[in-house]
């Protein structure tokens, strides 16, 4: 009887000699057949798609809540006990400097009134001695944010970009170690062990006894929702393929920015630090009830060589799709494991830190399909991405991710050193990222993906330079807040693309390192960004100015990059 053109498909698999293939085309065969048994863009990848970009937003509450839980609140030297009849507004403008930093240096405890202070200023002829204030008022309702209970003022008021940094300290470190950590343990227990990490420890944050113990508990909490954000990309992107996995991999993004708009509801409503840290970590334990359910990638099993797994989440895809599976498809996932994968529980997989495999992504891609004569698979990642071959591809790659993070992160955690209302300029940035997100994936299906990055970093980088022209003063604030918005939004879409183009730019052998090479980048850029708002103490000009140039040099890098269709 004639074999039909699948069946002959999977039988000739058996036949493939592995030591005679390139890990390219090792990983291609493989995914050839986890596509056509899984049958991607079915109800079972949609299903798990959108529950695990849930995890996303997770995440973001994490790293953008403390930009509400350091929200300024107009502050004076506390008044003695026995002045605090007097209006706290007299009392501010009699007796300290306008930073409100420093005091008369008197002894307050003989006077009991406002009039007892107009004697002494009345009868004193040496104008006053100012001291450092110790202890400090704050304006508003009784709700506690960081900065009042922890007297993050004054001179201290410098505190709050190293506490900011040790939150994104650790998501440095977890962005660039995550894709090694699910890759030896797995992309499920790898998410859900730091999302109950990332959970329990966002609770206990809440009830941190001094500075030193927020600071430390949120080096955890950045370390656990940098890798959270990692891997459920990872594990989303090998759900599917083809155009899929460029789709899936931008709207994988698009929760973050749903988040920021409801981080900034809840934060208008619940202004107390500790109370709204309850608000966002709490209830996430709730969606841990899933860790059970929550498919391994079939990627990673098939290179694990973890058939018997593999075969139940196959079974579990074809009954949510409807789907029948061929009689003899555990012969052919059985025949894609290269004889060493049982053995070698190290051997490489398809995608970590965010990278996409080279299963046909990008037809354009052949060119850096290299066989193993030409590339090496046991050379070390390092020195290959650093060989004469892919060094210009990893610098170019170096500078993107940088440029990108400063100016993403550099405007989503400091809207507010632009002024305007916090809450209101949140919620809307939030609102048009998340579209303009989602138009991003119909533009770079039709048009691609390197020119509409190289618009997607100048014209950031054109309003962030804009913004300093704007002539100061109330009545030119919209246009400020316009531009910063304009630019917030577009560096959005790109910050959702960015990986997939990145994993692009290599082949399979190496591209997990490479995509690696860009976290790294990025976790630099994440440390660098409290620091640079610092500068703005210097020269007002000069947050915004680096944040241009750095989407001037951005473009150009990207100019210089390879074009990728998906």
């Amino acid at each position: 009887m004639a074999q039909s053109a699948e069946q002959q498909l999977f039988l000739e698999a058996e036949k493939i000699d592995f030591s005679q293939l390139s890990q390219d085309e090792i990983e291609s065969l493989q995914s050839k057949r986890l596509s056509s048994i899984l049958r991607h863009g079915g109800l079972w990848q949609a299903t798990w798609c959108g529950i695990l970009s849930i995890f996303q937003g997770v995440s973001t509450f994490h790293i953008f809540t403390f930009v509400f839980q350091t929200a300024d609140k107009d502050f004076w030297c506390a008044r003695p006990q026995n002045m605090m009849d007097m209006n706290a507004s007299e009392w501010k403008n009699l007796t300290q400097t306008t930073d409100s930093c420093s005091i008369w240096n008197i002894d307050f405890s003989s006077m009991d009134s406002i009039q007892s202070l107009f004697n002494y200023m009345a009868t004193s002829d040496a104008p006053p001695n100012y001291t450092q204030c110790t202890q400090f008022e704050f304006d508003g309702d009784q709700s506690m944010t960081l900065v009042q209970e922890f007297g993050l003022v004054c001179s201290k008021r410098q505190l709050l970009s190293v506490v900011e940094m040790c939150f994104l300290a650790g998501a440095a470190v977890g962005s660039v170690s995550s894709g090694w950590i699910s890759d030896k343990f797995g992309r499920k227990h790898t998410l859900m062990s730091f999302a109950l990490l990332q959970t329990t420890f966002g609770t206990l944050l809440a009830f941190s006894s001094s500075l030193a113990m927020y600071m430390a508990l949120r080096v955890i909490i950045g370390f656990a929702s940098m890798t959270v954000a990692v891997v459920s990309f990872v594990l989303v992107v090998e759900l599917v393929s083809g155009k899929w996995r460029t789709v899936i991999g931008i709207l994988n993004i698009l929760p973050v920015a749903v988040t920021y708009v409801l981080t900034a509801g809840i934060s208008y409503f619940v202004r107390d630090w500790r109370t709204l840290q309850l608000v966002i970590s709490l209830p996430w334990f709730a969606i841990l009830c899933i860790w059970y359910c929550v498919p391994e990638s079939p990627r990673w099993l098939l290179a694990r060589g973890r058939l018997e797994e593999l075969y139940a989440i196959v079974e579990r895809a074809a009954r949510l799709n409807g789907t029948t599976l061929p009689a003899n498809y555990k012969k052919s996932l059985e025949a894609a494991v290269p004889p060493s994968a049982s053995s070698d529980q190290n051997a490489p997989t398809s995608v970590v830190n965010g990278s996409v495999d080279g299963d046909a992504v990008n037809p354009s891609m052949n060119d850096t399909n290299t066989k193993a004569a030409e590339l090496d698979a046991n050379a070390s990642p390092l020195v290959v991405v650093f060989s004469r071959t892919y060094l210009r591809t990893t610098c170019l790659t170096l500078v993107v991710w940088l440029t990108l993070i400063i100016i993403y992160f550099g405007l989503t955690l400091h809207l507010s050193n632009l002024g305007g209302n916090i809450y209101v300029n949140t919620a809307i940035a939030g609102a048009v990222e998340a579209v303009s997100i989602c138009l991003s994936v119909f533009v770079v299906l039709k048009l691609g993906i390197r020119l509409n990055l190289i618009a997607y970093m100048l014209i950031p980088g054109i309003c962030c330079l804009a913004v300093n022209i704007v002539p100061k003063g109330d009545e030119n604030l919209i246009y400020v807040i316009a531009l910063a918005m304009i630019a917030k939004c577009i560096i959005g879409a790109n910050n959702a693309i960015i990986p997939t183009y990145t994993a692009m730019q290599y082949p399979t052998v190496v591209r997990n390192f490479g995509v690696g090479m860009g976290n790294l980048a990025a976790g630099v850029a994440l440390i660098l960004v409290p620091y640079m708002w610092l500068l703005e103490h210097i020269d007002p000009l000069l947050p915004m100015s680096i944040m241009g140039v750095c989407g001037l040099i951005g473009a150009i890098a990207l100019a210089m990059m390879k074009d990728v269709h998906p």
